[in-house]
């Protein structure tokens, strides 16, 4: 799967799963075109460098723990050389059962997220539509794109990522379960703060 591929899947999927949901948030809690527009494109900015490390380092800190050896990493994409794209961990060689713990380990991570996020939903009038927005991107929005993004990329668009050494790795049927249970989750984790949101919208703020 080329760089190119890659970076449309994840640009379809960013306006579909982050921009659409945000701004249907954003217009129940009655902000203003002006300030939807703002609040997005700083969103856009907050999730671009927060994506990559977050799941990088998430594939590190299971091989750690698993006792593998770093080989190379980059945990962020490189903007400034034009690279929107790229972020990895390279291990040396190891066990399979190492190499599949820090392979599954994002999406372990994101299920965490995702929990975070419901614990979360229950002080969502004590944050202004934009922090609510950074939340509800952070933690529902941004686990779904990720398990989303790779899950896509290796299953329809024949990549060799993470999904792609899972399934090889693990009962097929349990690994497709798992990544469909967690998009699950997350869009309705997302939906819940979503319909929430226009109840919230005339009570005082703080933060």
């Amino acid at each position: 799967m080329t760089d190119l591929a890659r970076f449309s899947l994840g640009s379809l999927l960013f306006f579909l799963l982050i921009v659409i949901p945000v701004l249907c948030y954003l217009k129940r809690r009655g902000e203003t075109n002006a300030r939807i527009v703002l609040y997005i494109f700083a969103t856009w900015i907050v999730w671009s460098l927060v994506l990559a490390p977050i799941h990088e380092g998430s594939h590190f800190l299971g091989g750690r723990i698993a006792g593998l050896h770093l080989r190379d990493y980059q945990l962020i994409q490189h903007f400034w050389k034009g690279d929107f794209v790229r972020g990895y961990v390279s291990w040396k060689d190891g066990e399979q059962w190492r190499l599949l713990l820090s392979c599954q380990s994002p999406y372990a991570i994101d299920g965490l997220i995702i929990l975070l996020g419901f614990f979360l939903f229950r002080w969502r009038t004590a944050f202004n539509p934009f922090v609510g927005t950074l939340i509800l991107m952070l933690t529902f929005l941004r686990s779904v794109y990720d398990v989303a993004v790779n899950y896509a990329a290796d299953t329809i668009l024949g990549g060799s990522g993470d999904f792609r050494f899972l399934l090889d790795g693990y009962p097929r049927l349990a690994v497709h379960i798992g990544a469909w249970l967690l998009m699950l989750l997350g869009a309705v984790g997302a939906m819940l703060e979503i319909v929430a949101a226009e109840r919230t919208q005339r009570k005082p703020s703080f933060g």
